[in-house]
């Protein structure tokens, strides 16, 4: 992703073109995740979730991906989707921000973190944590 230019989605004319759609869903603080690229119209009218769902449910993974895949794995027992610093609800596109290639080729980027509260800690002097 290092060499892609980003921007910000200001106008609605600009968000109702019909691009390809890439979904990255990225474990816990990791700088890498799994991509998934929907084409234009592929998407249209679906929720993040259920793209989330189509994604994780690929079995065509590389052995690298697969690692991921079960970290990601691991932080969902337990954990959240979250998009943009939100949790995630509505359509997929509502997430989207519009990104270019260096070739100029633009399509719609939505990055998902799957977050899970973390263990440990200290209980209070009474047992309850």
């Amino acid at each position: 992703m290092t060499d892609l230019a980003k921007r910000r989605i200001t106008d609605m004319e600009t968000r109702q073109r019909p691009l390809s759609l890439v979904l990255e869903i990225l474990p816990g603080q990791a700088g890498e995740g799994l991509i998934d690229v929907y084409e234009p119209g592929s998407y249209e009218g679906m929720s993040l979730g259920k793209l989330i769902e189509e994604t994780l449910g690929r079995t065509n993974w590389s052995i690298e991906d697969r690692q991921i895949l079960d970290d990601i794995r691991r932080q969902m027992d337990g954990g959240r989707l979250i998009c943009r610093g939100a949790e995630i609800q509505g359509n997929a596109q509502h997430w989207a921000v519009l990104e270019e290639t260096e070739s100029g080729e633009a399509y719609w980027y939505v990055a998902v973190r799957v977050i899970k509260p973390q263990e440990g800690g200290l209980c209070a002097s009474d047992g309850v944590c």
